[in-house]
């Protein structure tokens, strides 16, 4: 069951109708991005997706469904709660979804990543991009959840362009605030 976002964030310039939007609770992804998520997921047809910050794996799931549906590909998901990447599995059952559970901070993927979804904690964002961009490449697609003025998600965005590590990204005005950029500095 979701909630308006409303009941979690209020109205203000960046996003003055946060009503719109539909949350389970204060910590899950809105609705309405998990789908846009799992909607670039079928436009860029990748093959190794990765997440961090599973949560109760609603995002997982649908981006499991997407791979699903395209015929190929993978998420890998990262969670550091075990009780939270056990609910995700269960949720995640027969999809091409491993939940690993672990630090974000200490894991390697074991193929190049295409498409990267960053929504664990706000304030080690920029280090887990750090950590997985030499995994990445010319046409990796990355988005970072959490990128309204409220949080500290868009100040390690925008370090991460000046260090030359990530296009310019399109912002999106959701009530938490969501971006995507293609990726910058890989072989």
């Amino acid at each position: 069951m979701t909630v308006p976002e409303s009941t979690f964030t209020g109205a203000r310039a960046f996003c003055p109708r946060p009503e719109r939007w539909h949350s389970p609770d204060i910590q899950a992804t809105e609705s309405e991005v998990t789908t846009l998520v799992a909607a670039l997921v079928r436009a860029t047809q990748p093959d190794q997706v990765v997440e961090t910050g599973t949560y109760l794996g609603h995002t997982a799931y649908l981006i499991g469904q997407t791979l699903d549906l395209s015929g190929h590909g993978h998420l890998t998901t990262l969670e550091r709660d075990p009780e939270l990447a056990e609910q995700a599995r269960s949720l995640c059952v027969g999809l091409p979804v491993t939940v690993v559970t672990g630090d974000t901070l200490e894991f390697t993927p074991s193929s190049p990543i295409d498409f990267a979804w960053f929504d664990s904690g706000p304030d080690i964002r920029a280090d887990e991009f750090r950590r997985l961009h030499p995994h990445m490449h010319g046409q990796t697609v990355v988005g970072f959840h959490d990128c309204g003025p409220q949080h500290s998600v868009w100040g390690q965005v925008m370090e991460l362009i000046q260090d030359g590590l990530l296009e310019r990204p399109l912002l999106i005005h959701s009530p938490r605030g969501v971006c995507f950029a293609n990726v910058r500095g890989t072989n």
